[in-house]
């Protein structure tokens, strides 16, 4: 099912990031780093660098076009932004060089999980709508790219500039894309955008469906008519014994329902709750990869650094994760096993909701049957003492 997941960072120098290699490992490109001449070629996939794993493209001499899973890239521009920066390389050492500061931050990384429903083209429409509306319309230029390995997590990366562009090229930051007001809009945004979709496809928000086994039903039984009562309400006319014997169907009615809802509630109530642990489940999935993804990307930037540049990138490692750099492969592999052990557990969930929906299919089928009965028994009840009057 779907489930929500979107998050913001920031692509920082004072980390030892930069956006070239950000946006080549998000397209699966070669690129190679104007700003500080460094080249990167990691066509062997073993050994990978932070921009081009993610996108799977091919921009100067960081090389990911072997990346496996990078389904769709793409560059959107405002409009008064040079056309030149549809080129990725383009756009994204222009960046690095508009930046002059050790510490600066050169782009705005966003990561979001895709509701599985959606088919490919579908993904990229619900992406194009998203950036335009939300990112390129106030100002910015924006590279995103789908990755889905087939494994039921298909999800995007967006690269965004921080400064206002004109057809010169970049001018100032523009601070007010860092407040607070603006990333809950995003996440908000993308929350509508989804469900729109999802409507539109047929698929409405899920309420509470719960199962239990059916039950057997309850009947209060009818009065004798009588030929008298019966005749008359053959005749259209209500009679004190006709009106009892609607009373009763009546309480036979809702009594039937009520147990079939309060059938249904609990049968809800447990598919709620199975759907909160496989969402919970799956938020802590897609933490826990990104986690992996994040140490393996930092990683393998301080491999290629030396000097005061090493130092402080492998000190600034340290404080985040908790470990060394050297320690990081044992780190990941059990990252790995336990988002493994998510997802296990979200297919084991999954499997109970299906049951419970049977049950509950079996029990409607059931209430139905038992419905149509009770009213063919009240009619043939009925035809039964005309019968009668009209022959004796």
């Amino acid at each position: 099912m779907a489930i929500y997941h979107l998050h913001v960072g920031i692509v920082s120098r004072r980390a030892g990031r930069s956006s070239v290699t950000a946006a080549a490992y998000r397209a699966g490109e070669k690129l190679k780093n104007d700003y500080d001449g460094a080249t990167h070629d990691y066509i062997n996939r073993n050994s990978i660098s932070t921009a081009a794993y993610r996108a799977g493209a091919k921009l100067n001499e960081f090389d990911f076009t072997n990346k496996k899973g990078v389904v769709h890239s793409e560059i959107m521009l405002p409009e008064n932004a040079p056309r030149e920066y549809f080129n990725r390389s383009t756009l994204w050492n222009v960046v690095e060089k508009s930046e002059k500061r050790w510490d600066a931050q050169t782009a705005r990384d966003i990561d979001v999980a895709l509701p599985i429903e959606f088919k490919r083209q579908e993904q990229i429409e619900v992406m194009r709508e998203y950036i335009q509306e939300n990112f390129v319309d106030r100002g910015m230029c924006a590279d995103f790219s789908i990755h889905d390995k087939l494994d039921g997590n298909p999800h995007a990366h967006i690269l965004l500039t921080t400064r206002e562009v004109s057809e010169k090229g970049f001018n100032g930051k523009n601070r007010e894309w860092n407040k607070t007001q603006c990333l809950k809009q995003w996440r908000g945004n993308w929350a509508d955008i989804c469900n729109a979709k999802l409507r539109a496809k047929g698929i409405g928000e899920r309420i509470d469906h719960r199962t239990l086994k059916a039950q057997g039903i309850d009947r209060e039984p009818t009065i004798h008519m009588g030929a008298e009562a019966t005749a008359l309400e053959c005749k259209g006319i209500f009679t004190e014994r006709g009106n009892k014997n609607r009373d009763i169907i009546a309480r036979n009615t809702a009594k039937h329902m009520y147990k079939l809802k309060q059938e249904c509630l609990i049968l809800d109530n447990e598919i709620s709750a199975l759907q909160k642990q496989i969402a919970e489940a799956r938020q802590e999935e897609l933490a826990l990869r990104f986690e992996a993804e994040q140490i393996h990307e930092r990683v393998e930037e301080i491999k290629n650094m030396k000097g005061r540049q090493y130092e402080q990138a492998t000190n600034y490692f340290k404080r985040t994760y908790n470990i060394t750099p050297q320690q990081a492969a044992v780190k990941i592999e059990k990252l790995g096993r336990t988002a493994q052990s998510k997802r296990n557990l979200q297919e084991k969930l999954q499997n109970k909701i299906n049951v419970s929906v049977e049950e509950k299919k079996d029990s409607l089928k059931v209430q139905s049957v038992r419905e149509n009965i009770l009213l063919i028994q009240h009619t043939r009840e009925r035809t039964q003492e005309y019968e009668r009057i009209r022959y004796r």
